[in-house]
């Protein structure tokens, strides 16, 4: 029996659906950059409340909640890869740089993770694949570096340079670890995602009290932002959610392109909430990137069906 038409479907559907929840935490995050929570403070606090979401969906789901050792073990270095060090890494590389620049080099994860994985030879080249992966990096450049941020110093040293690519890097690496490292009794999708927020959340905070000193500035700056941050929790447990049943179905290379899917919503939010105006550059970026998305999605699907 062939594979239902739905299946064929599933990976878009969940790579939007994930884009949708995760990629508001940009356009969110400089709106509470702009009332002046710090960045870290922002991602720590949304990690902990999408933590909560995620807890739930588990419970509701009738999914196990408490993890094992394999899994606990999984989610903690998964929560690091994923979230606590690059977005540390991005908070301290754009106070150098300013925010255009990390967020171009975004663009390399999905490079970056086919590469970890053809050395792994955990797939067998694709030219196509490569092909639209390359199209959603021209797409997602196209629509960065028009957008005239030219916030970065001049005089940069060349070790912030250096340390912008440790992000895509480390994003990259969590893309692969997440398929290889998945526990073998394999666990609920919702439980994994859940620790995964949850430990990246405890590191943040840790890292939080560190720099600031204390507990008390934490609470001041929440009290000040709890409704965005509430709402960013919100979407970003429901977008784990989607994200790591990604994982399962998409594999490291499909779900990398993520980092396409969230210059988009960036582009979208900036159009409906900040009244930014779509110029015939990005359209034309917003459909390389659909085309490229579409590419990858054909060939994953192709290459699915030849295992």
């Amino acid at each position: 029996m062939g594979e239902p038409s739905w299946r064929k479907a599933e990976p878009l559907l969940l790579l939007l659906a994930t884009g949708a929840g995760v990629g508001t935490i940009f356009p969110l995050g400089n709106i509470a950059v702009g009332q002046g929570l710090a960045p870290l403070l922002y991602v720590g606090a949304a990690s902990l409340g999408g933590t909560v979401v995620l807890a739930l969906l588990t419970y509701l789901s009738g999914s196990a909640l408490l993890p094992d050792r394999a899994a606990l073990r999984y989610a903690l270095i998964s929560g690091q890869l994923t979230i606590a060090i690059p977005f540390t890494a991005i908070v301290l590389v754009m106070q150098h740089l300013g925010s255009a620049l990390p967020a171009i080099f975004q663009t390399l994860i999905p490079i970056a993770t086919l590469a970890i994985v053809y050395v792994m030879r955990l797939e067998k080249p694709s030219a196509m694949r490569m092909f639209g992966l390359a199209l959603g990096v021209a797409g997602a450049a196209i629509i960065l570096v028009t957008r005239e941020h030219g916030d970065g110093e001049a005089g940069s040293s060349i070790f912030w340079y250096l340390a912008a690519l440790i992000a895509p890097a480390v994003l990259a690496v969590g893309n692969v670890y997440r398929s290889v490292g998945w526990p073998a009794d394999d666990p609920p999708a919702l439980q994994l995602a859940t620790w995964t927020l949850a430990t990246a959340a405890l590191s943040l905070i840790c890292l939080l009290v560190f720099w600031s000193g204390g507990i008390g500035t934490i609470a001041e700056q929440i009290a000040a932002g709890w409704r965005l941050i509430a709402l960013q929790s919100v979407a970003l447990g429901v977008g784990y959610a989607f994200y790591f049943r990604l994982q399962r179905v998409g594999g490291p290379v499909y779900i990398s392109q993520l980092s396409y899917v969230n210059t988009a919503v960036g582009v979208l939010f900036a159009v409906a909430l900040f009244g930014e105006t779509i110029s015939l550059w990005s359209w034309l970026a917003l459909a390389l990137t659909a085309l490229g998305v579409f590419i990858v999605n054909a060939t994953a699907h192709r290459h699915r069906q030849a295992e």
